[in-house]
């Protein structure tokens, strides 16, 4: 089923699309020590290019110092060599803080020497 998966939650949520390849076809993962998954992150899998998208990464007060994590910073996820801006940080508990992440697809790179179609007059 798409958008859909382990520890889904049709909750209102709208349908998911990848956003390294476009495709609607994701499997959703939701944060919770109970249920399905005992998963501390919010992600979906993109059953098309195989990628994993956070929406939120749980973080310790110790990796919030280490890591410096505030809004508007990035932050890179180097096993799947993606990155994202980080949107929103919220203290969930004495040791606990999530970082809320929006997507940071790859511009499209423009061919090296391409020229535009216009042509000037001479």
């Amino acid at each position: 089923m798409v958008g859909t998966g382990p520890g889904s939650d049709s909750g209102g949520n709208a349908e998911r699309h990848c956003p390294w390849c476009g495709s609607p076809a994701t499997t959703f993962v939701s944060r919770g020590y109970t249920g399905p998954t005992d998963e501390t992150n919010q992600y979906f899998t993109c059953e098309g290019c195989g990628r994993t998208t956070f929406e939120l990464v749980a973080k310790t007060a110790r990796e919030m110092r280490l890591g410096r994590f505030k809004p508007g910073d990035f932050y890179q996820d180097r096993a799947n060599r993606t990155r994202y801006q980080i949107s929103r940080v919220l203290r969930v508990g004495s040791n606990e803080f999530l970082i809320y992440l929006k997507p940071l697809p790859p511009a499209e790179k423009r061919r090296v020497g391409a020229t535009d179609d216009l042509e000037s007059p001479i």
